[in-house]
């Protein structure tokens, strides 16, 4: 009956789906034909999603955006109580913490919460990242109140079944395990480790094999109380609701979540550069190379600049010039990108590619040549344009649907973007000048901080101690 049920409900879903967006056969000749303009008009008058900013009582922040075209409604809260908050030697507690939030509360087993969730055909779920965790629920308008009270319940009465913090703990080794095996994965962890050492940053957010086996439940227990708090929440509603009816619901739901008065994370000094190439020995065919240095927080004002500096070196795709050096012109890797990863603190710049073993030196050594140009010699009209151009005109597609507005709203109020950031995106990356890409490579491009890591067969590849981009490594 309860699989019936289900059936009934998704159906009901699809069927509903189905009355209100056209079919993809009727209508694809004309969205292929008119696809650039909708995103040219939709960027000319690109404006922020209509949101109702309230304060609920306990000091979480809520965001409200009406959205009644579809009778769905999505809701995200994210905390900060992501992996930067983990003590040092018990990397991975962040993680495994939001990991364990939808195995089981004080009503509710794991599978009775799972099963609860497809009876009304809604997405429910829980993780944690770097800068905060995350928690998510997408449900049709009418069960909303359903929804509400699942998401609430493993919100505020997570029960860390010991049984189910060994399967999820197991399952994380098992992971990071299987990541070994990844030569791109084994290059990320070594050069985050290596960038950040025992900063927050310096771990990946599942931890570390030596780590993870000691996380108890107690340790979960007291992590989620300490930091699972409201005053440091942002609350997003997108969909078919009022601003006015969801605070309600909200204020009823979360009235027995209590502040804590927990200290706002700041990140600790950071200690001079300390530039390394780091080498790790696999028997591959392929090297797996990453070349960066610290990067830049999200609220830079910079950020503007650099996003279409970083357009021009390696992020344009086949426009870029990495790609074109390295792949077009040498044919030394069908991979090859860089970019920012920006954090609530400053992140990380890197170049990623792929090459033959043999020829690892020659493809690092044009990176570098990059890396150089574009802080010696001003970008191109054509080049400046073309980023704005796709910058511009790609935004709006990060709207497209009622999560990704949910997302949006969360991440803008997190990082302090401003409420107008959606209406102003268009006009920084427009007032960006040649000069400044320039002022904004030279200021933040430091070929003599880059760090080098190679995941290799080192035999065949022959990294050489000595620096390709005029510094000398430590190590």
């Amino acid at each position: 009956m309860a699989d019936q049920k289900r059936k009934a409900k998704s159906a009901e879903l699809k069927a509903t789906v189905r009355t209100i967006v056209p079919t993809l056969s009727t209508r694809f000749s004309l969205w292929a034909f008119s696809f650039l303009v909708i995103v040219r008009v939709a960027t000319a008058n690109a404006a922020d999603p209509a949101a109702d900013r309230r304060t609920l009582p306990n000091g979480a922040l809520l965001i409200v955006s009406e959205q009644h075209a579809l009778p769905m409604v999505v809701v995200q809260m994210i905390i900060d109580a992501g992996a930067r908050r983990d003590p040092h030697g018990q990397e991975g507690l962040a993680a495994l913490t939001a990991d364990l939030l939808t195995e089981g509360t004080k009503t509710r087993s794991a599978t009775q919460i799972s099963a609860a969730a497809d009876f009304i055909g809604a997405s429910l779920g829980s993780s944690a990242d770097t800068d905060y965790a995350s928690l998510s629920l997408t449900v049709l308008g009418k069960d909303l109140d359903t929804g509400l009270t699942l998401l609430t319940d493993i919100l505020l009465h997570p029960s860390f079944p010991d049984a189910e913090v060994k399967r999820r703990r197991e399952a994380a080794l098992a992971n990071m395990k299987a990541n070994e095996d990844d030569p791109g994965n084994v290059a990320q962890r070594v050069f985050v480790h290596s960038l950040f050492g025992d900063e927050p940053y310096g771990h990946l957010a599942i931890g570390t094999p030596p780590t993870v086996p000691g996380l108890t439940r107690k340790d979960l227990v007291a992590f989620y109380e300490r930091y699972y708090r409201p005053e440091h929440s942002i609350i997003t509603v997108v969909g078919d609701v009022t601003a006015a009816d969801i605070e309600q619901r909200l204020q009823n739901g979360l009235k027995d979540w209590s502040p804590a008065n927990v200290p706002a994370f700041a990140y600790p000094s950071i200690g001079a550069p300390h530039p390394v190439t780091l080498t790790v020995q696999k028997p591959i065919s392929q090297a797996n190379i990453i070349l960066g240095q610290r990067g830049v927080a999200r609220d830079n004002p910079d950020y503007y600049a650099l996003t279409i500096m970083n357009y021009v070196l390696g992020g344009g795709g086949f426009s870029s010039r990495l790609l074109d050096n390295i792949r077009t012109k040498a044919g030394l890797a069908y991979s090859v990108g860089s970019f920012f990863s920006v954090n609530k603190s400053p992140g990380s710049f890197q170049v990623v590619m792929q090459t033959k073993n043999e020829s690892a030196n020659d493809a690092i050594q044009r990176a570098c040549d990059e890396i150089a140009r574009i802080r010696t010699e001003p970008i191109s009209d054509d080049e400046l344009k073309e980023a704005k151009l796709y910058l511009t005109g790609s935004f709006p597609l990060r709207l497209d649907t009622n999560a990704k507005i949910a997302g949006f709203l969360a991440q803008v109020e997190f990082f302090n973007l401003g409420a107008d950031y959606a209406d102003t995106y268009a006009q920084r990356i427009n007032a960006v000048t040649k000069e400044d890409v320039l002022r904004a490579a030279q200021q933040y491009l430091q070929p003599e901080q880059l760090e080098l890591v190679v995941v290799a067969n080192l035999e065949q590849a022959k990294i050489p101690t000595t620096a390709p981009c005029g510094r000398n490594p430590e190590s």
